[in-house]
């Protein structure tokens, strides 16, 4: 598909969606409202929190500090620790942010954003639990999550030399405090803009097309995540629940690969290395669930 013909494409697709969406306008109004409580109630505040303090704490040397004291590397296990409790798309951002301070080599990036997708442990343990209605359930979705990615991370690390690090920052808390909050708040933007526009445009298209359940459930799973997790409360069976948790949390839907490649847009970490992880750590996750639920 050559260039000009891929952009006529896309404009006809958004020329489509703002037709429907002014013929929708007062379901439009009312969703986009809706969406950015929940975002706001549930998302914003753990994630502001967390990428602020991650930023000031990588600006204040504590990668440095932790891999010259214990004589190792510590960056990509610093990724993977803050991404783990962070959710996604932390992962690409911490990424992105230590590459740019050369405390990770281009292939330890490539690499590591393989192995860094993962949901925020308050929302599995509610948003998730509350839907699945089952405690025991929720925590093997995300133990089946947590090892496919810890698996893959063991597997692509290959960062084995040792690096010393010097801490020359001679910025002011101020200063790095306005830095942290400026990256924080951008990326919370991105993070919501992605998720609201692609939101809507499952809401339309669910608005249009005659759907079955599962159809219904998978259609607002790939284009949104919070939509298709909500969407499981129209299943029964609790397997069937969560087959659909790990494929969306896992592989992520399209408003969070948008994201990701936002995120990483004019640097050398290549795409599809994180779309790469995801198909592996799907598979992993799907194999380790059904080890898990056999026990």
């Amino acid at each position: 598909m050559n260039k000009s013909f891929k952009r006529i494409i896309i404009i006809l697709c958004l020329i489509t969606l703002l037709i429907l969406y002014l013929l929708n306008s007062s379901l439009i109004i009312k969703s986009i409202l809706n969406y950015t409580k929940l975002f706001i109630e549930k998302l914003f505040p753990v994630q502001f929190l967390f990428f602020t303090l991650s930023t000031l704490l990588i600006d204040y040397g504590l990668i440095e500090l932790i891999s010259n004291f214990f004589n190792l590397n510590t960056s990509s296990f610093y990724i993977f620790f803050m991404s783990l409790i962070s959710g996604f798309p932390s992962g690409s951002k911490y990424t992105k942010e230590l590459l740019e301070k050369k405390l990770l080599t281009e292939e330890s990036a490539n690499k590591i954003i393989m192995s860094t997708h993962f949901p925020n442990p308050l929302f599995m343990l509610g948003t998730v639990y509350l839907i699945l209605n089952d405690k025991v359930l929720s925590l093997k979705i995300y133990l089946s999550l947590f090892l496919s990615n810890l698996l893959l991370f063991l597997f692509t690390k290959k960062e084995k030399k040792k690096v010393i690090f010097s801490y020359q920052n001679k910025k002011d808390f101020s200063t790095l405090l306005e830095n942290a909050l400026n990256k924080s708040l951008k990326t919370i933007i991105l993070i919501y803009g992605n998720s609201l526009f692609f939101y809507l445009i499952s809401l339309i298209i669910s608005r249009y097309l005659v759907l079955n359940t599962n159809s219904y459930i998978l259609l607002n799973g790939l284009f949104d995540l919070m939509k298709g997790i909500s969407s499981l409360a129209l299943v029964r069976s609790n397997l069937k629940k969560a087959l659909f948790a790990i494929f969306f949390i896992s592989f992520g839907g399209i408003s969070i690969h948008m994201q990701v490649k936002s995120i990483i847009t004019d640097t050398p970490i290549k795409y599809k290395n994180f779309l790469l992880g995801r198909i592996i750590s799907t598979i992993l996750a799907f194999i380790i669930f059904f080890l898990i639920n056999t026990l």
